[in-house]
């Protein structure tokens, strides 16, 4: 049986184990529509929109991910195991973002 410290039991935390969740199918999704427009030649990632969209889309839930997972171990106390991963794989979305910023 898995322990109750796995799942997270506030709103908030349930919302940003929800957000990775999407991240990863969106990811996936990307993949896909990546590699089904492999016969028409397209050059770079934002020749294929469909790609474009869904990988936009999953750095954005990522970011929503990181920020909504700190409010709720900050302010909502949540312990859960779940809600540390989520946190530690959107503040590495954030950092990369912030690098490509300033870099």
């Amino acid at each position: 049986m898995i322990s109750r410290n796995v799942y997270p039991q506030t709103r908030p935390g349930k919302w940003s184990v929800g957000l990775l969740l999407a991240v990863f199918l969106l990811l996936i999704v990307a993949t896909v529509s990546t590699q089904s427009a492999q016969p028409f030649n397209t050059g770079t990632l934002f020749d294929n929109t469909w790609a474009a969209a869904a990988s936009m889309t999953a750095f954005a839930a990522a970011i929503g991910a990181f920020f909504v997972g700190l409010y709720t171990i900050l302010r909502n106390q949540e312990r859960a195991a779940s809600v540390f991963f989520t946190v530690l794989l959107g503040g590495i979305v954030v950092l990369f973002v912030l690098f490509q910023l300033f870099a």
